[in-house]
């Protein structure tokens, strides 16, 4: 998966609602995938695997080049709980 340049994992910010649902930067999201060639409008239909791949893909390049530990995607990882 491309991610788009001139970005960092924290502009996605990802924060957990109060219902314990992710939420992040969807203009963000639909700009990974239009340089993806995915369908917004397709992925929004059932965003739970793009969207786990774009977490996924993009914190480990974060922590890759150095970048610090998100505290709550390391609680997802750490609960093996799915990214949706």
């Amino acid at each position: 998966m491309k991610l788009p340049e001139g970005y960092s994992f924290s502009d996605l910010k990802v924060r957990r609602c109060d219902d314990d649902a992710i939420d992040l930067d969807m203009d963000l999201v639909k700009l990974v995938c239009k340089i993806n060639g995915l369908s917004f409008d397709k992925v929004l239909q059932n965003p739970g695997p793009v969207i786990t791949s774009i977490l996924t893909v993009w914190y480990k390049t974060h922590l890759a080049e150095g970048g610090a530990p998100d505290a709550l995607m390391e609680q997802l990882k750490s609960q093996g709980q799915r990214l949706n």
